[in-house]
């Protein structure tokens, strides 16, 4: 597996720490891991991985747009249309805004197993007390556990569309949390953001793909 884990700003750091719970997952199936962190989840530290060890597993980490994913400081790593062909026949999960909009599509067309990714932004929300810790944001767990959900289920053996459907389940779990009686108002205003990313999720590719 490899993983880029960026760190640069608010957003990527929570990923840096969310992903951590994956790289841990993976060592303990024996899955070997390179794990591009902070400044090293750059373009030329990421294409020299890919063609030394061919990953079957790929786990982007990062800011993106329709077109590409980034790494550190936001230096595109993969760009449609120019080298997509680097992702053939690996399964591809990007926690990224809109790369499965032309990228993801594109990447598959290029050999590219299975992308997983989001046809639009992929958001989260962060409590203000918690920005430096945010292993202890219970709020951002609402949506970086069932993102995370994709790739442990991959590495325990799932297919690519049975991952992204426990996915969505984790993610539908905890929509309907909070929907009860005892949900506070500020719980219900994060409804809208979770069912943003459980419509946006989408699993490109060979379903029947695993690794």
């Amino acid at each position: 597996m490899l993983i880029t884990r960026p760190n640069h700003d608010v957003t990527t750091n929570y990923l840096y720490f969310w992903s951590q719970e994956l790289i841990n997952q993976a060592k303990k199936n024996n899955l070997k891991v390179v794990d591009l962190a902070k400044k090293r989840a750059n373009a030329k530290e990421f294409n020299s991985v890919i063609k030394k060890i061919k990953p079957s597993l790929i786990v982007i980490n990062g800011h993106g747009n329709g077109s590409s994913v980034a790494g550190y400081d936001d230096e595109p790593l993969v760009i449609a249309g120019q080298n997509e062909i680097i992702l053939n026949k690996a399964i591809v999960y990007a926690r990224s805004c809109k790369s499965a909009e032309t990228l993801g599509p594109k990447s598959i067309k290029s050999g590219c197993k299975t992308y997983i990714g989001y046809d639009d932004d992929f958001v989260f929300v962060t409590e203000d007390n918690k920005l430096t810790k945010p292993l202890e944001d219970k709020t951002s767990e609402m949506f970086m556990e069932p993102s995370n959900y994709i790739v442990i289920s991959l590495l325990k053996g799932h297919t690519t569309d049975d991952a992204n459907q426990r996915s969505k389940k984790l993610f539908k779990h905890n929509i309907q949390k909070l929907t009860t009686s005892i949900a506070t108002k500020e719980d219900n205003e994060l409804i809208p953001y979770l069912v943003w990313d459980y419509s946006h999720q989408v699993c490109l590719g060979d379903p029947n793909a695993a690794i």
